[in-house]
Protein backbone atom coordinates (compact mmCIF):
# COMPACT_ATOMS: atom_id res chain seq x y z
CA UNK A 1 0.00 0.00 0.00
CA UNK A 2 1.20 3.38 -0.90
CA UNK A 3 -0.84 5.11 1.11
CA UNK A 4 -1.29 6.08 4.41
CA UNK A 5 -4.87 5.19 6.29
CA UNK A 6 -6.51 7.33 8.79
CA UNK A 7 -9.45 7.41 11.02
CA UNK A 8 -11.56 10.70 11.09
CA UNK A 9 -9.93 12.16 14.29
CA UNK A 10 -6.03 11.30 13.12
CA UNK A 11 -7.45 13.21 9.78
CA UNK A 12 -8.82 15.78 11.56
CA UNK A 13 -5.57 16.00 13.77
CA UNK A 14 -3.34 16.25 10.19
CA UNK A 15 -5.94 18.71 8.69
CA UNK A 16 -5.42 21.39 11.50
CA UNK A 17 -1.70 20.57 11.76
CA UNK A 18 -0.99 20.92 8.19
CA UNK A 19 -3.05 23.74 5.96
CA UNK A 20 -1.05 22.48 2.84
CA UNK A 21 -3.19 19.15 3.25
CA UNK A 22 -5.46 18.79 0.39
CA UNK A 23 -8.55 17.20 0.38
CA UNK A 24 -9.81 15.16 -2.51
CA UNK A 25 -14.08 13.78 -2.72
CA UNK A 26 -14.68 11.27 -5.10
CA UNK A 27 -17.89 11.00 -4.48
CA UNK A 28 -20.81 12.15 -6.81
CA UNK A 29 -21.71 15.60 -7.21
CA UNK A 30 -25.75 15.08 -5.41
CA UNK A 31 -23.11 13.59 -2.53
CA UNK A 32 -21.47 16.49 -2.24
CA UNK A 33 -23.65 19.17 -2.42
CA UNK A 34 -25.00 17.14 0.18
CA UNK A 35 -22.56 16.99 3.38
CA UNK A 36 -18.57 18.03 2.61
CA UNK A 37 -15.21 18.47 4.36
CA UNK A 38 -14.44 22.02 3.96
CA UNK A 39 -12.50 22.97 0.46
CA UNK A 40 -12.58 19.91 -0.49
CA UNK A 41 -12.04 19.37 -4.32
CA UNK A 42 -14.52 16.65 -5.90
CA UNK A 43 -13.52 15.00 -8.94
CA UNK A 44 -16.04 11.59 -8.91
CA UNK A 45 -13.78 8.17 -8.49
CA UNK A 46 -15.12 7.56 -12.01
CA UNK A 47 -13.90 10.49 -13.61
CA UNK A 48 -9.84 10.22 -11.84
CA UNK A 49 -8.51 8.94 -14.55
CA UNK A 50 -9.51 11.66 -17.00
CA UNK A 51 -9.12 13.99 -14.96
CA UNK A 52 -5.68 13.56 -12.87
CA UNK A 53 -3.99 16.59 -14.52
CA UNK A 54 -5.72 18.82 -12.68
CA UNK A 55 -4.38 17.91 -9.52
CA UNK A 56 -0.72 18.31 -8.34
CA UNK A 57 1.17 14.75 -7.84
CA UNK A 58 3.66 16.51 -5.38
CA UNK A 59 0.81 17.94 -2.69
CA UNK A 60 -0.07 16.01 0.41
CA UNK A 61 -3.62 14.52 -0.07
CA UNK A 62 -6.53 13.49 2.15
CA UNK A 63 -8.84 11.14 -0.27
CA UNK A 64 -12.39 10.07 0.96
CA UNK A 65 -15.64 9.30 0.17
CA UNK A 66 -18.95 8.48 1.93
CA UNK A 67 -18.27 4.80 3.23
CA UNK A 68 -14.51 4.31 2.30
CA UNK A 69 -14.08 2.14 -0.75
CA UNK A 70 -14.12 4.36 -3.71
CA UNK A 71 -11.45 6.61 -1.57
CA UNK A 72 -9.26 3.20 -1.45
CA UNK A 73 -9.79 2.97 -5.35
CA UNK A 74 -8.65 6.29 -5.92
CA UNK A 75 -5.68 5.78 -3.26
CA UNK A 76 -4.64 2.93 -5.70
CA UNK A 77 -5.04 4.93 -8.97
CA UNK A 78 -3.44 7.89 -7.72
CA UNK A 79 0.05 6.11 -6.25
CA UNK A 80 0.14 4.15 -9.52
CA UNK A 81 0.14 7.40 -11.65
CA UNK A 82 3.13 8.70 -9.59
CA UNK A 83 1.04 10.84 -6.33
CA UNK A 84 3.64 9.86 -3.44
CA UNK A 85 1.72 11.83 -0.46
CA UNK A 86 -1.35 10.05 0.69
CA UNK A 87 -4.16 9.66 3.01
CA UNK A 88 -7.03 7.66 2.52
CA UNK A 89 -9.47 8.45 5.41
CA UNK A 90 -11.32 4.88 6.83
CA UNK A 91 -15.11 4.62 6.88
CA UNK A 92 -15.27 7.80 4.66
CA UNK A 93 -17.57 10.83 5.80
CA UNK A 94 -20.17 8.50 7.43
CA UNK A 95 -17.56 7.48 9.93
CA UNK A 96 -16.32 11.17 9.94
CA UNK A 97 -19.76 12.01 11.30
CA UNK A 98 -20.29 9.41 13.35
CA UNK A 99 -17.59 10.39 15.05
CA UNK A 100 -19.13 14.02 15.47
CA UNK A 101 -16.80 15.72 13.60
CA UNK A 102 -18.55 18.56 11.60
CA UNK A 103 -19.25 18.94 7.75
CA UNK A 104 -20.24 21.07 6.02
CA UNK A 105 -23.87 20.79 4.87
CA UNK A 106 -26.04 22.14 1.45
CA UNK A 107 -24.68 24.16 -0.87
Amino acid sequence: MSYRDLDPHQAQAELQADPTLRILDVRTAPEFHSHRLPNATLIPVQELAQRLGELDPTANWLVHCEHGRRSLTACDLLAKAGFLKLANLRGGLAYWAGSGLPLVRGR
